[in-house]
C-alpha cells in the first residue's frame, strides 16, 4: 500500500483517489471511477444479514455480517496486494459514517493486519477534509473472529 487508507461514502466523498468497493461499483449513484470488487459482500450472506434486520437482536446480526464478511471474503484477497499501486485511496461505500457498513470492517481489518491507521472521511465541496466516527463494536468482534480462526488452524 502506498501511503495512507481513508474510507467514506459515495456522497460524502468526490474528491481524491475513489474507488468503490460495493456490490454495484457505486453505479446506482452514478459512480464511474475505479473498484474493487474483490471487496464488495457476497450477496448470499448479505441477503441473509439484510432479511434478519429487526427480526434477531442488532448485535447478532452484525456479528454474522462480520464472521461472514472475514471468512467469505478477507480470507480470499491480498488487500495489501489489491492496493498496491494506489496512493491514498479513499475506499468508498453507501452507508453514512455511523452506519454500520462492510467498508468499516475493511478499515478495521487493514488496521489490525498491517497496522495502518485507516479513518473515516468526508471531503466537501470546498476540499476540506473531516474525519468521522465509524461504529465502535466493529473492531472488537473483527478481532474475535480473527482469533477463533487462528485457534482452529492452530488445533
Amino acid at each position: 500500500m502506498n501511503g495512507r487508507v481513508f474510507t467514506s461514502s459515495y456522497d460524502k466523498c468526490s474528491a481524491g483517489n475513489l474507488i468503490s468497493i460495493s456490490g454495484d461499483r457505486g453505479k446506482s449513484v452514478g459512480f464511474t471511477g475505479k473498484s474493487l470488487p474483490k471487496l464488495a459482500p457476497k450477496l448470499k450472506f448479505w441477503k441473509v444479514w439484510h432479511e434478519n434486520i429487526g427480526k434477531i437482536p442488532e448485535d447478532e446480526n452484525t456479528r454474522y455480517y462480520i464472521e461472514q464478511y472475514y471468512q467469505q471474503v478477507l480470507t480470499k484477497v491480498d488487500i495489501e496486494e489489491l492496493l498496491k499501486d494506489e496512493k491514498d485511496p479513499i475506499l468508498l461505500c453507501y452507508e453514512e459514517s455511523g452506519v454500520f457498513c462492510h467498508r468499516h470492517i475493511v478499515a478495521e481489518y487493514i488496521q489490525i493486519k498491517y497496522g495502518i491507521e485507516v479513518p473515516e472521511i468526508e471531503i466537501s465541496s470546498s476540499l476540506e477534509i473531516k474525519q468521522k466516527e465509524r461504529p465502535k463494536n466493529i473492531r472488537e468482534i473483527l478481532e474475535e473472529t480473527i482469533e477463533k480462526e487462528m485457534e482452529g488452524i492452530d488445533r
